[in-house]
């Protein structure tokens, strides 16, 4: 049996999505293809535009078969953390034979020997990092001059800077590299295939084509909505599916939506507290705390703290982690006890029962299905609490949907699983 894996957000999904999907099958032609996907928070630290079970929706009749979701604890890490999450989830299902992404560089050989830097971790490499970090330079700006640097010292580096940096430094191969570092770190015998990602960039901000960014969508979306311009962006299938959330008051949320609730925590946090969170150091604690105070807002806290090496996107990630309260102590028991413990299954296709019955057998950590049934079944201690950060997500999200409706906790424990 073929299993094709997907990593994804879907936020929303878009035509760009549906390209990569139909390029893989024609590639690999599994007989069923899966999807891991965040919950209500994405990697970039944001708030999804809808929830989990509208997104899975779209990806189940878009040509996915079974949607399983990449807990809390990994959709809102750093690119390591998000990837080895995801990986980790492939490899448990015990039945995933080949892993597809999108990349700027198409080049799987040239990505693998990449990734193969980054995993081994050289001491050249390692020293030439650390020196170009003592020089201010943000984590991926210092990566990138490292593995050019380290690559030239062997006689490899024949690549214009053009070319590195569709390697190193574009959004989608940033991810590629840390998919091939997790899979070579867990041994893993997924073979993995990459897509030249096609259109505009992940951060690109305007729409000007049928493949469009999934960040310009929700700008539209959040700023103006025009829907004859969103529809020309997406399926037909997952743009009723988001103009019917929309209407019904579903969405959109950013954010914003949660200004009042992210500041806040930040102002009740000591700067102990903050200290411990992920992707929080070297005095990063103080300068959050005095911005928190000092702005009016999540847009002016945000600028801020903003400086060279820290961006936005880590910013907000830090946001959401004291939002969840996942500091670097749960982050590394949950990784030490080998990544994600269950498999979540928010919904799946009629074509993929065969695959669920399959997967009762394969699976290497215990599948859910019914939330409320496996609670109180849990047994281990992480994934109890690595599952209650779920739940909490879910619970805290819920207070930036627009209706009031949407907004009652607990929705993990009461929504249905997606059968298409």
């Amino acid at each position: 049996m073929v299993v094709l894996g997907i990593i994804a957000e879907y936020n929303p999904f878009h035509n760009g999505h549906m390209y990569h999907i139909d390029q893989s099958v024609k590639l690999i032609k599994p007989d069923y293809t899966i999807a891991v996907m965040s919950g209500h928070f994405t990697q970039r630290g944001e708030a999804a535009v809808i929830d989990k079970w509208e997104r899975t929706e779209m990806a189940l009749r878009s040509g996915i078969d079974l949607v399983i979701e990449l807990p809390a604890a990994y959709s809102s890490q750093t690119a390591e953390l998000f990837a080895f999450g995801g990986i980790q989830l492939l490899n448990h299902t015990g039945v995933v034979t080949h892993i597809s992404f999108g990349s700027e560089a198409g080049d799987i050989r040239l990505l693998s020997s990449v990734a193969r830097i980054l995993s081994d971790e050289p001491t050249q490499f390692k020293s030439l990092l650390k020196e170009h970090l003592g020089k201010g330079l943000s984590f991926p700006q210092a990566r990138y001059r490292a593995i050019i640097e380290y690559s030239s010292s062997l006689g490899r580096n024949s690549l214009s800077e053009d070319q590195w940096k569709k390697v190193i430094s574009s959004s989608n191969s940033i991810l590629a590299l840390e998919y091939l570092k997790a899979l070579y770190r867990t041994n893993s015998s997924i073979k993995p295939v990459t897509i030249p990602r096609k259109g505009p960039s992940y951060s690109s901000t305007d729409i000007n084509d049928q493949i469009s960014s999934a960040t310009a969508i929700r700008n539209e979306l959040v700023n103006r909505m025009r829907w004859d311009i969103i529809a020309r962006t997406m399926p037909p299938s997952s743009f009723g599916i988001l103009k019917n959330a929309i209407a019904s008051g579903k969405g959109p949320v950013t954010n914003r939506s949660l200004e009042q609730l992210l500041l806040g925590i930040i102002r009740r946090s000591s700067s102990m507290e903050i200290k411990n969170l992920m992707d929080v150091d070297e005095g990063l604690e103080n300068r959050i705390k005095e911005c928190a105070h000092r702005a009016a807002g999540l847009d002016e806290f945000l600028r801020l703290v903003k400086t060279k090496r820290y961006v936005y996107t880590r910013i907000q990630r830090i946001l959401i982690h004291a939002l969840l309260g996942l500091d670097k102590g749960k982050t590394e028991c949950f990784r030490n006890a080998g990544g994600p413990q269950y498999i979540r299954v928010l919904g799946f296709s009629k074509k993929a029962i065969p695959l669920m019955k399959h997967l009762k057998t394969s699976a290497k950590v215990p599948i859910i299905t019914k939330a409320a049934q496996y609670y109180k079944k849990l047994e281990s201690s992480i994934a109890r609490e690595m599952f209650m950060l779920d739940v909490l997500a879910t619970n805290l999200y819920s207070l930036g949907i627009p209706g009031n409706e949407y907004r009652k906790g607990n929705r993990d424990f009461t929504e249905k699983i997606r059968i298409i």
